[in-house]
């Protein structure tokens, strides 16, 4: 009986963890503190559907975030991404500006404009496979002081592509 109870118990908790599902985000809703601000910083993630990779004990979403500004010069302020779960957007980092640099290479937090930036090895690391849904979001200052934004949506999948 005890070996039942614990078969239960075990089978009950993995069933539920490998069926969770975080929704899936409504094609204009925002967080806040985007929905404030011109979006005038083009984000693009490649691919947009990541499907996961295992290596050794643990798994690969792997893509690349690129960010441009066509009408000017812009400084970053602020950059991170958020998760969608509980049907909203949640914060899930804010990154030190340094890591801008870092990352996409600009220079003193600044996009030169229509000069492409490219985080090349953005990649997810979990040592569990599941799927969901993130926003990578930027927010700048203008030359002229306009504060604006920056944001694409990305989806990792949990198809195990080997």
């Amino acid at each position: 009986m005890k070996k039942a109870i614990l078969f239960l118990a075990i089978f009950c908790s993995l069933s539920m963890y490998a069926q969770r599902n975080y929704g899936t985000p409504i094609q204009d809703e925002l967080p806040e503190k985007l929905k404030i601000l011109r979006k005038a910083i083009e984000v693009n993630n490649f691919p947009k559907t990541i499907d996961p990779i295992k290596i050794d004990n643990q798994y690969y979403w792997k893509h690349n975030t690129a960010i441009l500004c066509k009408e000017s010069e812009i400084t970053i302020i602020e950059f991170g991404a958020y998760l969608f779960y509980n049907n909203t957007w949640n914060l899930r980092k804010s990154y030190p500006l340094k890591e801008l640099n870092k990352n996409f290479g600009t220079k003193k937090e600044v996009m030169k404009q229509s000069q492409p930036y490219t985080w090349a090895n953005n990649w997810r690391i979990d040592r569990s496979v599941f799927g969901g849904w993130a926003m990578w979001y930027f927010i700048g200052v203008t030359k002229k002081g306009e504060k604006v934004c920056g944001y694409e949506k990305i989806e990792t999948t949990n198809s195990l592509l080997n």
